[in-house]
């Protein structure tokens, strides 16, 4: 048998506890809520629900409002139930705002979820929490105006949380991101990987320790302050040095280069220095640097793969005269590479003759091609000359097919 609790009348729970427990023990309990009926729980009171069920607590226009501090719960017993379990939370203005938790790993035993809003500046803070600062700098600008108490009493737990606040809590805060107070670094751990968020809501995957959480967004400032970052052409290489002035959860930089400005490519990465406060300096050198007029850019990862773009700079290197290498010579594939160095700056007229001047292969090779491929596999063996004509240039070969 199963016993429902069908919620039609308001109830204010101040400093006391209701276990919802069926006839037939604990296990079978249920929490229907309709009606525009709520639970209103405040003071340190809270309610227990023991059936580990995902429909052990229903809704269709009822709620249960915990807007007062994290000393006021709904604890559900979820244990093993891999279902996503729905808090049906509303604001103190009746907007909803559930908490989903699914379990996807382990025994999480009894959750306790308590939720409230804050002030603009993020206070009042759950007890253990003293600030909401990000290297040292206030984020509340770009912090969502709730926080979020999650407890669980089972042996362990893996899972994943979908946060929800009211539009007016997340402002204008954008590209959410939830993360876990640590009371014992006394500071903010770094956003879990694998993160998806609306405009409201974001969730969280893989989530293994609990405690307080806050939603901020990406208005907040970088994990690492860039005070410098210079590029300069050395002969034919490219020297890039930069210097932050403080880092924080960087794992590493990747350096990227660009013929036109607008697409880049990772040519190497640098690993980052130590956490902290202090200065730190880097230097790479680009030892197949382009000809010409070039761009790089620093691309910086955190630990939890969130990239940002540090900054970009140009470098000119002097040209050298034009030039072609012809490889394999001898021949024998039947495949010819013509590499021109660099890439083409007007079109080149490519021809190859056999000794009496019998022309047995002629193109145009288009502007900004490096390397053309030509194929001789049907030409007889012997010996031919090759030339390529461009508007800086004249090149002849003697080559040899086999």
């Amino acid at each position: 048998m199963v016993r429902s609790y069908r919620n039609s009348y308001r109830f204010l729970l101040f400093g006391l506890c209701i276990t919802l427990a069926g006839v037939d023990g604990f296990s079978q309990a249920r929490l229907i809520l309709d009606n525009g009926a709520f639970i209103n729980i405040t003071n340190g009171g809270y309610v227990v629900v023991e059936n580990s069920a995902a429909n052990a607590i229903t809704r269709t226009s009822g709620y249960i409002k915990i807007e007062a501090n994290t000393m006021s719960k709904l604890k559900w017993n979820i244990g093993t139930n891999t279902t996503a379990h729905v808090f049906p939370f509303v604001t103190a203005g009746s907007v909803y705002v559930p908490f989903t938790l699914q379990v996807t790993a382990g025994d999480i035993g009894h959750v306790a979820v308590s939720t409230y809003p804050t002030a603009a500046n993020n206070t009042p803070y759950p007890a253990t929490v003293t600030h909401v600062d990000i290297l040292g700098m206030d984020n509340s600008a770009n912090t969502v105006d709730r926080f979020w108490q999650i407890d669980k009493d089972g042996p362990s737990g893996t899972a994943t949380l979908t946060f929800q606040a009211a539009p007016a809590e997340v402002g204008t805060v954008t590209t959410l991101r939830a993360q876990r107070w640590n009371s014992t670094t006394n500071a903010w751990d770094a956003p879990l990987p694998g993160q998806t968020s609306s405009a409201s809501s974001v969730t969280v995957p893989g989530v293994t320790t609990f405690s307080p959480w806050a939603v901020s967004g990406n208005n907040a400032p970088l994990p690492v302050q860039l005070t410098s970052f210079t590029a300069k052409g050395v002969d034919k290489y490219v020297e890039l040095d930069w210097i932050t002035a403080s880092e924080k959860n960087n794992d590493y930089f990747t350096v990227q280069r660009s013929k036109s400005g607008v697409n880049f490519v990772d040519i190497d990465t640098v690993a980052a220095g130590p956490t902290g406060s202090m200065v730190q300096e880097y230097s790479y050198t680009d030892l197949n640097a382009l000809p010409g007029k070039s761009y790089y850019r620093l691309k910086q990862t955190d630990l939890d793969g969130t990239d940002e773009f540090l900054g970009i700079r140009m470098v000119q290197l002097e040209e050298g005269p034009p030039g072609l290498k012809a490889y394999p010579n001898p021949v024998t594939n039947g495949k010819l590479f013509l590499d021109f160095i660099s890439e083409l700056k007007s079109e080149a007229s490519v021809t190859i003759s056999d000794l009496a001047g019998k022309v047995i292969f002629s193109t145009v090779v288009a502007v900004g091609t490096r390397v053309y491929t030509i194929d001789l596999s049907r030409s007889p063996a012997g010996a031919y000359m090759l030339k390529a004509f461009t508007a800086q240039s004249n090149f002849q070969q003697v080559i040899v097919i086999r």
